[in-house]
Formats: C-alpha cells, sequence, structure tokens
C-alpha cells in the first residue's frame, strides 16, 4: 500500500505532466497518429507498439499521466512487477510512476540517505514539467551547461519548461516523511 504522501506527490507530478488525464497524449502528435482507443482500455503492449509506429515522426511519443516515454516504459513495466498484457490502467500506471520514484532514490529519500534537493532534482530530470532546485550540469550532445533553480532540467530542447514553482516542489517532496520509510535493512546477527 502506498503513503498518502507518496500518492499526494504522484497527485503532484501528474498534474503538471497531463493535468491528471490518464489517457492523454503528446499535444504534438496529430490526430491522425493518435491511439484508436484511450490508452487505459490498452495492454501496455499496445502503448508500445503504438509509440514504436510513430517515434520516427516525431520528438516525442509521450503518453499517459505521467507522460511516459517509448524507451522508460520498455524497460519499466517488469521492474515495476507487471507484464506487457498488463492494461495500461489508472493503477498500472500510478505502480509505472511509483517504480521511477524509486529508481529516482525515493527509498534513499526516505532514509535519509539523500537530501530533499538531491531527490527533487532527479525526478525533475525524470518529469520535464518538474524544475531543477539546485544549479545543475547537463550534459548533451556534447555540450555541457548548468541549468538554474527554476527551469526544466530538459528547457531549450524546444519542447519542455517547468509548470511549477520550486517552493511547490519542494513543499510536496518534503511532505514524503521519513516515516514513510521501509525499514533499513538489518546487520546478519552474529554468534
Amino acid at each position: 500500500m502506498v503513503s498518502v504522501t507518496i500518492e499526494n506527490l504522484l497527485a503532484f507530478i501528474r498534474k503538471p505532466e497531463s493535468r491528471g488525464d490518464y489517457n492523454i497524449v503528446w499535444s504534438g502528435i496529430k490526430a491522425s497518429h493518435r491511439p484508436l482507443r484511450r490508452l487505459v482500455d490498452m495492454t501496455i503492449g499496445d502503448v508500445l507498439s503504438w509509440q514504436d509506429s510513430i517515434d520516427h515522426l516525431y520528438m516525442s511519443e509521450a503518453a499517459g499521466a505521467y507522460q511516459f516515454m517509448e524507451d522508460t516504459l520498455r524497460g519499466l513495466y517488469a521492474e515495476a512487477g507487471l507484464r506487457i498484457g498488463d492494461m495500461m490502467s489508472v493503477q498500472n500506471q500510478d505502480a509505472l510512476a511509483l517504480q521511477l520514484l524509486k529508481r529516482r532514490g525515493l527509498v534513499k529519500y526516505q532514509r535519509g540517505e539523500i537530501s530533499a534537493e538531491t531527490f527533487a532534482n532527479n525526478l525533475a530530470m525524470e518529469w520535464a514539467s518538474l524544475p531543477v532546485v539546485t544549479r545543475v550540469k547537463r550534459t548533451a550532445k556534447g555540450r555541457t551547461w548548468t541549468v538554474q533553480p527554476g527551469a526544466s532540467y530538459y528547457s531549450g530542447d524546444g519542447l519542455n519548461k517547468a509548470h511549477v514553482t520550486v517552493d511547490a516542489f519542494m513543499a510536496a517532496v518534503r511532505a514524503v516523511r521519513a516515516t514513510d520509510a521501509p525499514p533499513a535493512p538489518s546487520a546478519p546477527e552474529t554468534q
């Protein structure tokens, strides 16, 4: 079961990514290239096949409440305990997003092993609508530059910008309290 604070963080992410719409796809995709069915009525495999079919046509094939990219989704569903034949349901999209939170350091953050700022910046590297909260270096296409607090990690790519403030984002991140943390692994007993 997911804690209320983690559910709140997922809701916070959904709002700027998709306005909470589990069936949305990137707005730059022409109507003739959009899925014929709602995403929640498709399997994960169907969504991946659709994304693959348009990948060469668009700069993004982001789909669902958390705007999953094809390459991310392809490597994520099994890690989240799902199968390619499972539906892209509301519950499964939330499970996929929770797995992304874990990939980006949720458990380490809950245990106090990384700071709120580090966790927030990790999330900003996953979801382009979230701002970086401290200056970060970014390297792409052979060049390196500094991304300033408040900007999307992906700003400057012609597609993305941050849609929430640093203060609002940090409040959502800090609300994921250490009391939600799984217990630290115990040391083996010695005889």
